[in-house]
C-alpha cells in the first residue's frame, strides 16, 4: 500500500491553492506536510481524502485513484474539532466505527482497548462537555483510529495539548507506525514533526519548496551550524565574512557558517578570543530548514 499525490493542483477562482504538487507516503512511516497558514496544506489534505477533486493530477491509493471506496478506509483527525455535545462518548465512538463498517462486538472491544491506552475508560459514559479540551481531543483521535485505518491523516494533532498528552499521542503514533499504518501529519510543531517524520514536504504559496527524506535533506545542507560556549564577545566573527550569529541556543552561541569556512578555523579564533569549553558542529534542525525556504508574509498596503 502507498499513498501517491501525482502533480495535483487546485484553484478557487483566481486563487491557486495547490500547484503541481507530488509526494508519496509509505507504510510504517510518518510523512510531514508542512507550511505556513494559507500555503495549501488543508486543500491538499482534502484532495487526499477525496473531499475536493483536483483540477489537475491525481491522488492514488495502492495504485488506484482515491474514491469513496478507498476514502472509507482512511482515518482523519481534522484541525477543527467536533463531537456531538449531548451524546455519550462510548456511543459516539461506536457510531463512528460502525460508519466504517466495523462489526459491533469488534468495535466495542477496540474502543475499550483504546480508552485504556488513553486513560479514558471512565469517560466513555460521559458527554463531551464533561471532558477537558485535551481529553476531547484524545476522543477524536480514538474516533479516527477505531477502525484500524491503513492511512491516518492528522491535522495539527498536538495543538492545545499539555506535555503529558503530547507524549500519549506520540506513543500511540509510534504504535501505529509499528503496525504498518501510513500517517500523514500536518503540524506547526517543528520539534514533534522532526522527532516523528521520516519524509517531509514543505509547501509555500501553493508549491513544494522542499520534498524528500529528512535525513538526506540535512546531510545535503550546504551550511554548517556550530554551537559553542561564549562569554558574549563575538568580535572574532569579523574575521569570517558570511558567518552569522543566530539566536542563542540554550545559552550557547549558535553560528551559521557557509561551506567555504572550516569549523576548525572558527574554533581557533574563538579560543584565542576567550575560553571555550564547548564546541560542536550540529546538523540543521527542521526549523532551520523551514525558515530557510518559507518566505515571510509580505506586509499589507
Amino acid at each position: 500500500m502507498m499513498l501517491e499525490a501525482d502533480r495535483i493542483s487546485k484553484n478557487f477562482g483566481p486563487v491557486q491553492a495547490v500547484s503541481d504538487l507530488s509526494f508519496s507516503a509509505r507504510p510504517g512511516a510518518v510523512f510531514g506536510l508542512l507550511g505556513p497558514n494559507g500555503a495549501g496544506k488543508t486543500t491538499t489534505i482534502r484532495m487526499v481524502l477525496d473531499i475536493l477533486e483536483p483540477d489537475g493530477g491525481e491522488v492514488r491509493w495502492n495504485g488506484k485513484r482515491v474514491d469513496a471506496g478507498s476514502r472509507h478506509l482512511f482515518g482523519y483527525l481534522p484541525e477543527e474539532r467536533g463531537l456531538y455535545p449531548k451524546m455519550r462518548i462510548g456511543d459516539q465512538l461506536l457510531f463512528f466505527a460502525r460508519l466504517h463498517g466495523v462489526e459491533t462486538g469488534s468495535a466495542k472491544k477496540r474502543i475499550a482497548e483504546l480508552a485504556d491506552s488513553f486513560h479514558l475508560s471512565e469517560a466513555l459514559k460521559k458527554n463531551p462537555q464533561e471532558l477537558s479540551k485535551g481529553n476531547q481531543q484524545k476522543v477524536q483521535f480514538m474516533a479516527a483510529i477505531t477502525h484500524a485505518p491503513p492511512l491516518l491523516v492528522l491535522d495539527e494533532p498536538f495543538a492545545g495539548l499539555d506535555p503529558i498528552n503530547v507524549e500519549i499521542f506520540k506513543r500511540m503514533i509510534r504504535e501505529l507506525i509499528t503496525a504498518g499504518t501510513i500517517i500523514l501529519l500536518s503540524s506547526h510543531r517543528m520539534e514533534q514533526v522532526e522527532e516523528l517524520c521520516r519524509e517531509i514536504c514543505i509547501i509555500d504559496r501553493s508549491r513544494a519548496v522542499v520534498n524528500g527524506n529528512l535525513a538526506e535533506i540535512k546531510r545535503a545542507w550546504p551550511d554548517r551550524f556550530i554551537r559553542l560556549s561564549n562569554s558574549g564577545d563575538t568580535a572574532f566573527l569579523s574575521r569570517f565574512p558570511g558567518v552569522q550569529a543566530l539566536p542563542s541556543d540554550n545559552g550557547y552561541l549558535k553560528l551559521k557558517a557557509p561551506p567555504g569556512i572550516p569549523p576548525a578555523d572558527i574554533l581557533r579564533a574563538a579560543v584565542a578570543a576567550a575560553p571555550v569549553d564547548h564546541f560542536e558542529v550540529v546538523e540543521p534542525t527542521l526549523n532551520d530548514i523551514y525558515l530557510q525556504y518559507v518566505r515571510p508574509e509580505e506586509p499589507m498596503g
